[in-house]
């Protein structure tokens, strides 16, 4: 493993590279993703995990209003550039998966292929949203009822001694019923020693890609485009690509029926194997 750090403009984003084989640029986290990917996969692939800037060092004086829907994919290009990676495979999970997407429209010469893992291909300010009509039509009682009990816990006293960034990995991991197969499952291990910039993350989220669409432009998105969801995702519903996967120009569409918001942790096996399959016929149409 190597690490370091790559300036942008108002951050620093932090880089750790782990395995061998083709590099895969895996924009979200440094500290969050590698334990989302198996350790299996690292004797396949190099996995570059970057942090983008809601969960990197920034600049207090950096207001988070500079940052436009191009700012990300070109801090994903200055890094790619930086650390001499040649053409990529991106791999991105939820938002992150969306905006590698972004990245491939705007530098299609550099990217061989897009991994989106559970990530939206649009969002509205729709309320309640598809993901959430989905829910409440699908998810049993227990996961509606461990779901409840669990967000109680979050007291206003509780959220109230948090930042923005902490409540927000708070409710994430208390939304657990919604983000996981077993509906039981306790993520908190995950976000350890993460930082999340509440501020950026806002600005992301909420402003950038709200509401958002696959097919906006400005350019068609020409790179070949793995998705992967989970069938038991609730947080971002799989249902979401039935009207949608027709705005990729070449897609491949895997769903992991014993996952739900992260395949690659809860099915890796599966995950792996279809992943490794996919970038084998990258290399033979090449």
């Amino acid at each position: 493993m190597r690490q370091g750090i790559v300036e942008v403009e108002g951050a620093q984003l932090a880089y750790r590279i782990e395995g061998q084989g083709h590099p895969c640029l895996v924009v979200g986290s440094s500290v969050y993703y590698p334990r989302v990917f198996s350790q299996d996969l690292r004797a396949h692939l190099q996995l570059v995990f970057v942090d983008l800037r809601h969960f990197a060092a920034s600049d207090p004086s950096f207001s988070p209003d500079r940052i436009s829907i191009e700012t990300y994919p070109d801090d994903i290009e200055h890094v790619r550039q930086t650390l001499e990676l040649g053409d990529v495979v991106v791999i991105g999970h939820s938002i992150h998966g969306t905006i590698a997407l972004e990245y491939a429209r705007r530098y299609p010469q550099r990217v061989r292929g897009v991994v989106a893992v559970g990530s939206p291909p649009f969002r509205s300010a729709e309320d309640p949203s598809p993901s959430e009509r989905f829910w409440e039509a699908d998810a049993s009682e227990e996961r509606k009822e461990i779901l409840a009990r669990r967000l109680a816990e979050l007291t206003p006293e509780v959220r109230a001694a948090l930042s923005p960034g902490e409540l927000w990995a708070r409710e994430y991991v208390a939304s657990g019923a919604k983000i996981w197969f077993d509906p039981d499952y306790d993520g908190s291990w995950l976000w350890e020693g993460v930082v999340l910039d509440g501020p950026v993350f806002a600005r992301v989220a909420g402003e950038l890609f709200t509401p958002y669409d696959l097919a906006q432009g400005p350019a068609e998105i020409a790179a070949p485009v793995l998705v992967a969801h989970g069938r038991y995702d609730y947080f971002v519903a799989y249902t979401l690509w039935e009207d949608h996967l027709h705005k990729l120009a070449r897609h491949t569409y895997a769903q992991f029926e014993r996952s739900g918001h992260t395949p690659p942790l809860e099915e890796p096996e599966q995950f792996n194997q279809t992943l490794l399959g996919w970038m084998d016929g990258l290399e033979r149409a090449e």
